[in-house]
């Protein structure tokens, strides 16, 4: 198979040959053919060398079909001319596989085969040429936000961070990278997503996969016995981006977190009264907020009749069921967990059960039905009776759905989890959290009890951008990326400076403001600038204005002017951007 390589050398199934690239097999020395069977016979010790080197050969792209058809251009009715011999053939692969490039190559053949050297020089020409107008792109996985997605998300971030201010939280913030043993064994199966770095000096690490684990850390490593907290960061996974659905392998995160020991049930209530008040601020659409208990799901599953060593593994395929119907889900169970089928039914039976907190609570709690007589699963009944009644002296309680298929992949979770979802989207799961008091012990083997909720921002940022756009649309209006309220425009020239002074005043009141940068602007471009960015305000001066010591007030929207005194300025633009506001 011919492959054109980054350094403009072809590798053919047998070795490096030119020749080939050119004008079809040529006739080869006997040495030559000897080496090639040698590194036939070296096949498989070299599979991962050959691998690489084919990947360094795929990096020009389509420029490797420009290449080929100048290599066969130039050759055409040169017959013979390069033919490489033994020596170059053995040069030619060393530096194959040492990438020193084009040079390297032609001194391999250089006292042999001058045509070709210069052959080789055109094609740096041609391969210089391709390189300049190969575009750059974003790894996958990842983006790049444009200011007005950029106004958007920090829209977002401001909500979210006022509700988290609301409940009396503390910032903190942690390294983007752990010790790779401080996540190992923390995410079940997820753990395969987590990304691992090189080897740094004889520390082995991984990036973050969420902020709860590394949150556990801090705890631990700072000896402190209860806090309320937040943190906004990004983590990273190496998951299939869907970025439709607003999956990517780096992304943000929003956690609000309350460890330390209190009355129970009443952290719990507190973190998911936050997540119904930042789901309701930010204003997503109708929204449930689906919640269960951990062991609920082991009782459940013990009375089933699933063994112990298999409730990870059940309650992951379990919580497939958002995405897959029972059926794709039971045959997992039954095909790849090695559960009987009646096993399977009866974990059916119950994942199905769902609704209102408080009915399905009293079904569940009647003395005939199997979880209320099992110990472990009597005591986390009791526990959700005690946290129904908290959200809904909290106002919580609405949004809430009693669900018993939802089983939160991760291992740390020991009690209440929940995961909420927007109604009629397409997008999955926007917040999820639970308790976990065990995992601050993992690191300093003294317990913390600890519950939190993480908002997927990123997912949540695709549907406000949706939205916005929407709203831009119908309005005739583009996104504002900018807070800008108000810009100082100028009639004549040699005003620059005195723009600059009454901008320089307007920031000291407080006031947005933007100036332009040109010296001598026309008035329509000023105003084109103001109406195309969203600025509701313009102050309008020229030498005759200013010897008056008055400036023009222009309202965009209700397309008003007024002439107000220089010294009052400040004063008419904070009423008028007050008025705004208000309405």
């Amino acid at each position: 198979m011919l492959v054109c390589c980054a350094n403009l050398v072809c590798c053919c199934a047998s070795g490096f040959c030119l020749a080939s690239c050119v004008q079809g097999p040529a006739p080869q020395p006997a040495a030559a053919v000897e080496q090639q069977q040698q590194q036939q016979d070296g096949k498989e010790t070299k599979k991962k060398d050959k691998k690489d080197k084919k990947a360094a050969g795929l990096t020009l792209g389509k420029g490797c079909a420009v290449v080929r058809a100048h290599l066969e251009k130039a050759a055409a009715g040169a017959a013979g001319t390069l033919q490489v011999i033994d020596g170059g053939l053995a040069a030619a692969d060393a530096v194959l596989g040492g990438g020193a490039g084009l040079d390297a190559v032609a001194g391999a053949i250089a006292a042999h085969e001058a045509p070709a050297v210069k052959l080789l020089e055109d094609l740096r020409v041609v391969v210089e040429a391709n390189q300049a107008r190969r575009k750059p792109k974003v790894a996958k996985g990842a983006r790049d936000f444009l200011p007005d997605q950029m106004a958007i998300r920090e829209a977002a971030f401001g909500t979210i961070t006022s509700v988290f201010k609301r409940h009396g939280a503390v910032a903190i913030d942690t390294p983007v990278f752990e010790l790779r043993e401080t996540l190992m064994g923390k995410y079940g199966e997820d753990s395969k997503l987590i990304y691992d770095l090189a080897d740094q000096g004889g520390e082995l690490l991984s990036l973050r996969y969420d902020l709860t684990v590394p949150f556990a850390r801090y705890v631990a490593v700072n000896a402190i016995g209860n806090i309320k907290r937040y943190h906004i960061g990004k983590v990273y996974r190496r998951d299939q981006p869907q970025l439709n659905r607003g999956r990517f392998r780096e992304f943000f995160q929003c956690d609000f977190d309350i460890a330390g020991s209190y009355a129970a049930m009443v952290p719990d209530a507190e973190v998911l009264s936050v997540l119904v008040e930042i789901l309701r601020d930010l204003q997503l659409g109708k929204f449930t907020v689906k919640l269960n208990h951990r062991r609920l799901l082991d009782a459940m599953l013990a009375i089933a009749g699933v063994p112990p060593q298999k409730f990870r593994p059940i309650c992951s395929a379990i919580d497939k069921l958002d995405k897959e119907p029972w059926e794709v889900v039971r045959a997992e169970m039954v095909e790849e967990k090695g559960l009987p089928g009646d096993v399977a039914d009866t974990i059916g039976q119950f994942v199905m059960l769902r609704g209102e907190p408080r009915q399905l609570l009293a079904v569940l709690t009647a003395s005939e039905h199997p979880l209320a007589q099992h110990p472990d699963s009597a005591a986390a009944l009791a526990e959700l009776s005690s946290l129904f009644d908290y959200l809904d002296a909290l106002g919580a309680l609405g949004p809430i759905s009693f669900d018993l298929s939802l089983a939160r992949g991760l291992d740390y979770y020991t009690g209440v989890i929940y995961e909420a979802v927007l109604e009629g989207g397409n997008v999955g799961s926007i917040a999820a959290g639970g308790r976990y008091d065990k995992l601050v012990g993992m690191f300093s083997g003294k317990d913390v009890p600890a519950v939190g909720v993480s908002i997927g921002i990123e997912r949540v940022f695709a549907i406000m951008e949706g939205q916005a756009r929407e709203r831009a649309a119908a309005s005739g209006t583009a996104i504002r990326a900018t807070e800008t309220q108000v810009l100082v425009a100028s009639i004549g020239n040699g005003m620059q400076v005195k723009r600059m002074e009454v901008a320089a005043k307007l920031w000291a009141a407080g006031i947005k403001a933007e100036f332009g940068f040109k010296p001598n602007p026309k008035m329509g471009d000023q105003l084109g600038y103001a109406l195309e960015q969203g600025i509701p305000f313009m102050v309008l001066f020229g030498e005759t204005e200013l010897q008056q010591g008055q400036v023009k007030v222009k309202d965009m929207a209700a397309k008003t002017e007024e002439t107000v005194a220089l010294d009052g300025l400040v004063a008419e633009l904070q009423r008028l951007i007050a008025a705004q506001v208000a309405s």
